[in-house]
């Protein structure tokens, strides 16, 4: 494979290793992402402030502030109560005891990681979201017992449940003891998926629900996750379980009678995990003390509504005494606990049965946020605060997932561009002077959301008005404080510090790097890293092309096709008939030259690769068809050009 060849599935695998949130730290500290806005932003606006000697609105960066009068911030509070009570049930981190024998550590990373102590060992049910996590945890644990590992069970396939598997998959080898790990048959699928096609976006969204680059010790600073303390990155250590299964498996492992049973929710691999004779139920992420993310805000595929809550339904009729989910706190107590599953399914229905009922009488997804809300007694319910998911974004999700795009109105079947309708609305209100003006009335009268709108339509229409930049920044800013939901607050505040400039290209590529790169190379299997190619084939470049690229690996005696035709590629998990060019190797050198550790050339002069029908050149002239450097949307995310 050519040093084109390998830089390009390099580029590639440092795009889509972007496993959910922490991942997209890797691939953006790589450099591969290219901003789309100048490095000198910050210079811009400084200058802005300097000419026009503002002097009363703080804009944020790092320890230092610069002021505008332009942009008076109310006398509120930067933290809203309700985030900052969320946060508190995560501080200190700590084990807490369920009931004999079952422990939850919490507040050690965004998901928490349960110990269920049977008579001759130790079973962990889900793994923290990195190796430091769970060592930390594994280390608490074991002031609790000394028994041996001797299971890990996955309830689902989120990093933030698998990433620290490693650690206790080990720690239970060095006894030498077998560890069993134990999942729903789908989870491979699942966690695959995280490295799909769509990774480049959701990694980059990530980065804003989580807050990841915002500053530290700051009036901006993320308060939590909303289901757990704020995101801590770290290098991973997934294990590929040895028993998966369907709908139900009943096991007793170390004398601990056990029923696993698929319950699909905020994810399709979800499980529960039983246990009869303690009453104790572990939830997954089917419930947790916050909103349902009924619909993701980071581009997770639609989520099955009415199946979450025939899950919530299974729970409920096991009839539990304790509930530990994987995030938050547990719950103690038969009443409490069938009071809190009742609550949440109920919650959950209410949006979903109303939705669809106001769909059916003909509501737009804007109308609908407005006809939708919860009764009373759910909306002051704890477990149902809007600190995590909200539900409006749910409302939007059900109508996407169930109606698509249109909403019945031909007006927008075929809408101007943003460019455009930012043109003729900033001249239908007078010109960008007299919009600039209505932005800072806005503003002052605290109707912040149409002042950041009537800030986008002046920025898509004029993308260096430096003002507009600020005036949105402003008015996202305060929007981000009065904010209780984690994700919600995150985004706000991250758009505010790039229209700022306080959030650049250097920001991102001086993020910490991790081992995502080396665990998606060891854990995805190659067919599904070759697949993706088609997703970054340059048409322009290869508008005139036709050639077909063959693999074969000799030890596995799997090959693969990547056939080019004029802008199109097609992947086929097969060696071609008839090709252009070809690659023979091994898995493992394919992996190394992937990872950069081989250089093609010596595999061949080692006689551990071949080429055959052609040479490095050739196959260097099938890598430039392809793109390189990727950018990230944020201009786009942002309503900024």
């Amino acid at each position: 494979m050519s040093t084109g060849i390998r830089r390009y599935f390099r580029s590639l695998l440092d795009m889509y290793v972007s496993t959910i949130v922490f991942t997209s730290l890797i691939i953006l500290s790589l450099g591969y992402f290219q901003l789309a806005f100048p490095l000198d932003h910050n210079n811009g606006i400084n200058n802005y402030l300097e000419n026009n000697n503002h002097t009363s609105f703080s804009i944020l960066s790092g320890n230092t502030s610069q002021k505008n009068e332009a942009l008076p911030y109310p006398n509120i509070n930067w933290e809203n109560p309700s985030a900052v009570e969320q946060a508190k049930i995560f501080s200190p981190p700590r084990v807490e005891k369920v009931t004999d024998g079952i422990y939850s550590a919490i507040g050690y990373g965004v998901a928490n990681v349960m110990m269920v102590e049977g008579s001759d060992g130790i079973i962990i049910v889900d793994t923290g979201n990195s190796v430091d996590q769970a060592q930390k945890i594994l280390q608490a644990f074991r002031d609790i017992t000394s028994k041996p590992i001797v299971a890990v069970i996955y309830t689902n396939s989120h990093p933030d449940h698998t990433g620290g598997a490693g650690v206790f998959v080990e720690d239970g080898l060095k006894t030498g003891n077998k560890v069993d790990v134990i999942a729903q048959e789908s989870i491979l699928g699942s966690y695959y998926a995280s490295y799909g096609m769509l990774a480049q976006q959701r990694s980059i969204a990530n980065i804003f629900w989580g807050g990841l680059l915002l500053p530290k010790n700051d009036t901006d600073s993320v308060i939590s996750y909303g289901i757990g303390p704020s995101w801590i990155s770290g290098n991973r250590s997934f294990i590929k379980p040895t028993i998966f299964f369907n709908e139900t498996l009943d096991t007793n492992i170390s004398g601990v009678n056990i029923k696993l049973v698929h319950a699909p929710g905020e994810t399709l691999d979800n499980i529960i995990v039983w246990l009869p004779k303690q009453r104790v139920l572990f939830a997954g992420d089917n419930i947790y003390r916050a909103f349902p993310e009924l619909s993701s805000m980071t581009g997770a595929k639609y989520k099955d509504v009415p199946q979450w809550i025939s899950s919530l339904d299974k729970m409920r009729s096991l009839n539990a005494s304790y509930l530990v989910p994987s995030h938050t706190v547990p719950v103690l107590g038969y009443e409490n606990v069938t009071d809190v599953l009742t609550s949440y399914r109920d919650g959950i229905a209410f949006v979903y049965d109303q939705t669809v009922r106001f769909i059916n009488k003909g509501l737009t997804p804007d109308e609908l946020i407005q006809a939708v809300i919860l009764p009373q007694y759910l909306r002051d319910h704890p477990w149902l605060q809007e600190r995590y998911g909200q539900l409006s974004w749910s409302v939007r999700g059900i109508y996407s997932g169930l109606v698509g795009w249109n909403t019945g109105d031909a007006t927008w079947f075929n809408p101007v561009t943003p460019e455009e309708r930012g043109n003729k609305i900033v001249q239908s209100v007078g010109g960008s002077d007299r919009a600039i003006s209505l932005i800072r009335a806005s503003i002052k009268d605290g109707d912040y959301n149409w002042a950041a709108e009537l800030a986008t339509y002046v920025l898509n229409a004029y993308p260096d008005n430096v003002e507009a930049k600020l005036l949105k920044a402003g008015a996202l800013r305060i929007m981000g404080w009065e904010s209780p939901t984690s994700g919600a607050r995150n985004w706000y505040l991250t758009q505010a510090n790039i229209l700022e400039g306080n959030i650049n290209a250097t920001t991102i590529m001086n993020q910490p790097k991790y081992n995502t790169l080396d665990e998606a190379i060891a854990t995805v299997p190659i067919k599904n890293i070759l697949s993706l190619l088609q997703y970054r084939l340059d048409p322009l470049k290869s508008q005139n092309t036709t050639a077909t690229l063959g693999i074969y690996l000799n030890d596995t005696k799997e090959g693969y096709t990547l056939e080019i035709r004029r802008a199109v590629l097609e992947y086929k998990d097969s060696f071609p008939t008839k090709y252009d060019i070809a690659l023979y190797t091994n898995s493992d050198v394919l992996k190394e030259i992937l990872l950069g550790q081989s250089n093609l050339q010596k595999a061949v002069d080692l006689g551990i690769a071949k080429i055959v029908g052609g040479n490095v050149t050739g196959l260097n002239n099938i890598a430039n068809l392809f793109e390189y450097k990727l950018k990230a949307p944020i201009h786009r995310i942002q309503g900024v050009n």
